[in-house]
């Protein structure tokens, strides 16, 4: 016989850049918060932004490439990310919806709301199996480390 997991306490958005943008423009009755990751070459911040209407209560902003370490040690996510992630979500835990985009929505931000789910929820699970995202692995594991998890 087969164990449950209660479902998740909150709801966590993968979004790309583009969706978060359309997402704030939006009105929404359940709050959230938004982790924002940008490239390294990108000069503009995505157009994500708080209001009364999209209850959107803060915003997170990064700025690191969709690579490993091994790639490009200077442009990859650092470890110091990882704590301001851990930070923020510490600060906002009980909202109800944790959204995190980076420029596609496929590999940054899953493998940033993959370790937020594990540490918030014990399972990362859907984001792993899902067939259309690739959480990038250092994005995942300095976030977990961030969290003093690993």
């Amino acid at each position: 016989m087969g164990f449950r997991l209660d479902p998740p306490r909150r709801i966590y958005k993968v979004l790309s850049r583009e969706v978060c943008e359309k997402y704030c423009k939006q009105n929404h009755s359940k709050t959230s918060v938004i982790i924002s990751i940008k490239s390294s070459w990108d000069k503009v911040d995505a157009d994500v932004f708080t209001s009364d209407s999209n209850n959107v209560k803060d915003i997170l902003r990064l700025s690191f490439d969709d690579i490993d370490v091994e790639d490009n040690a200077d442009h990859c996510m650092q470890y110091e990310d990882g704590k301001k992630i851990a930070e923020f979500v510490d600060k906002w835990k009980d909202i109800e919806t944790i959204i995190v985009h980076c420029d596609g929505g496929i590999s940054r931000s899953a493998g940033v709301a993959a370790a937020i789910m594990r540490v918030l929820e014990g399972d990362d699970f859907p984001l792993f199996k899902n067939k259309n995202k690739h959480p990038n692995m250092t994005c995942y594991l300095r976030t977990l480390k961030g969290f003093g998890y690993i």
